[in-house]
């Protein structure tokens, strides 16, 4: 293998997990071979640390990961922590305050935990796609104990654009952003974390601790939350079914998930 790239990032969801929240055979035998080469290999991903447990497990590689949008930046055993940029507690009190009074259903990520404050069907939903159990907890403790890194609200996709709304007020002091699990279309995850909360400010800072240039990187996604993670990298990588404005940033337009876009970018870069 001659490959100046000593790091590939990844996105998860539509990038190498696919609509039934799997990896392939052919991305994972790819994605293992240049790991055993000596090529690191990090998730860069919207969802909880807790909620990647399987894709680690069947990618069963070591390394650093970014977690929540780019909130946190940890190893996959959340032990070694490099990075994390919590929401301030005044700001968890608002969102849980203006979602309350609008029957909006919210839940709070810390780096480990997953808490709700009341049991919903959609939020049973959201915990069974993570493979993650919520847990039953009073907010107001909650922000006192615990450093929340994400706050996620649960709805039906036609009511995004009104809660969204809602929320308008918040712009500016925290960071929004909709994302859509493949695997249920009809739900949206309005994800909020603290402003300037990016996957690539995380991807960055992951690259200066691991003492590597931005041309040792290459990163892969499929999303418009993707665009920041793909200019942070040298060689910058979207999937075929990526919106225009990340195809428009990227130096080379992949497959899609279905066809293993992965795969054939990692085929035609590291070969």
């Amino acid at each position: 293998m001659k490959s100046q790239y000593k790091l590939l990032v990844t996105d998860i969801d539509g990038t190498i997990a696919n609509k039934n929240g799997e990896i392939s055979d052919i991305d994972l035998k790819d994605l293992r071979k240049i790991h055993k080469a000596g090529v690191m290999i990090s998730l860069c991903t919207g969802r909880p640390a807790g909620g990647c447990a399987k894709v680690l497990d069947r990618l069963s590689m070591d390394g650093f990961h970014i977690f929540f949008d780019g909130a946190l930046v940890t190893d996959s055993t959340l032990t070694e922590e490099i990075y994390i940029k919590p929401i301030g507690s005044e700001l968890v009190r608002q969102i849980c305050t203006l979602a309350s009074y609008n029957e909006i259903i919210i839940e709070l990520f810390s780096k480990s935990g997953f808490f709700v404050s009341n049991p919903n069907p959609l939020t049973d939903i959201h915990g069974r796609l993570l493979n993650f159990k919520p847990i039953i907890a009073d907010f107001d403790t909650i922000c006192t104990q615990e450093k929340i890194v994400l706050g996620c609200l649960v709805t039906p996709a036609h009511e995004e654009m009104r809660i969204m709304s809602l929320f308008r007020e918040l712009d500016g002091s925290l960071t929004f952003s909709s994302t859509i699990n493949p695997t249920r279309p009809d739900i949206r995850l309005i994800n909020i974390t603290a402003t300037g909360v990016t996957k690539g400010t995380a991807s960055e800072a992951l690259i200066t601790y691991l003492g590597l240039n931005k041309e040792n990187v290459m990163a892969i996604g499929d999303g418009a939350n993707d665009i920041t993670l793909l200019s942070s990298a040298g060689l910058a990588i979207a999937m075929k079914n990526a919106p225009e404005n990340l195809k428009n940033i990227a130096n080379y337009v992949t497959e899609d998930v279905e066809h293993n876009g992965v795969a054939k970018a990692i085929n035609k870069f590291f070969y």
